[in-house]
């Protein structure tokens, strides 16, 4: 089965470099007309950059054939997802993708950074990406089809000096579940990439065994994943998936049986916590309904 974007139209955000160009590229080889964005700046989110960046990527698919144009607009400042989608229908006519991939980390414990630098991060990695996935939206669901990948990072498990990075990609996945249950009457497909790539956001290691384990995760490797969960081959939605070297596995949120006393105390849950852990068991929770679902078993729904 060849995946062909012929007639569809992609956004791809942080599309000059690293793992965002390889996304890009795998779409428009596949002939997906490609809106190549990124606005040439640092990885730390505060460096100003320019078009240039973009263009390379533009170039470099009218190389071989595919068509692309460049924007330079920076998606955590205000008014930048109504520019980026503008782009997007002035070039092409249409927008059928979304892959908000745009992001980076100034990394630092939680009390370390200013105001100013938290609110950036938050404005680039989530904010950003929530109103360019609120822009695409009504062009995706007037046309019946749309295909949203949110770039992630397993850093919004727990990794020090992540706090606001981790907080703004923990929000993409409540975005996600969200739009992915709204959007499924359309055809509206959402989900979430975890990736790990061998790119410059990676390229202050300096221990040596870390930088050859890297090696084994070339970033084009995420593309080709990504290029399928935007492709209208993807019948999943709401799911989300860790990337690299060539693995792609799903992640997900399950709920435990849990401990149950119907005159809960703080000492009787201390004796019993480890019930509470236990996830022998587990049930996946797929919505916020799975989770009140699990309630009913001790507090039985009233109507029949």
């Amino acid at each position: 089965m060849a995946i062909d974007f012929e007639g569809r139209v992609a956004i791809v955000t942080g599309a000059g470099r690293g793992m965002g160009r390889d996304i890009a590229l795998s779409l428009a080889r596949r002939n997906a007309r490609v809106v190549i964005n990124d606005y040439g700046g640092g990885v730390s989110t505060l460096k100003a950059g320019g078009i240039d960046v973009a263009q390379a990527v533009v170039d470099e698919i009218a190389a071989f054939g595919g068509q692309a144009i460049a924007d330079a607009s920076d998606v955590g400042a205000d008014g930048s997802a109504a520019a980026i989608v503008d782009t997007a229908l002035a070039a092409f006519g249409r927008v059928d993708i979304l892959v908000n991939n745009a992001g980076g980390n100034r990394g630092d414990t939680i009390d370390a950074l200013d105001d100013a630098q938290v609110m950036g991060l938050l404005r680039t990695n989530f904010i950003g990406g929530y109103m360019l996935l609120r822009r695409c939206w009504p062009h995706m669901r007037d046309q019946g089809f749309g295909r949203i990948v949110n770039i992630m990072s397993s850093a919004m498990l727990g990794r020090s000096g992540t706090a606001a990075y981790a907080a703004a990609k923990m929000g993409l996945l409540g975005v996600t579940n969200v739009a992915a249950i709204e959007g499924e009457p359309y055809d509206i497909r959402v989900n979430g990439v975890l990736p790990v790539g061998n790119t410059r956001l990676v390229g202050g290691l300096t221990e040596q065994a870390l930088i050859d384990w890297m090696a084994n995760f070339p970033p084009h490797l995420v593309g080709e994943a990504v290029a399928y969960f935007c492709s209208a081959e993807c019948r999943e939605t709401g799911e989300f998936y860790s990337v690299g070297a060539g693995r792609v596995a799903r992640n997900a949120i399950f709920n435990a049986t849990g401990f149950h006393d119907a005159a809960l105390t703080a000492e009787s849950l201390a004796a019993h916590i480890d019930t509470a852990r236990d996830m022998t068991g587990s049930t996946l929770m797929r919505h916020s309904a799975d989770e009140n679902a699990s309630f009913f078993g001790v507090a039985p729904w009233p109507l029949p």
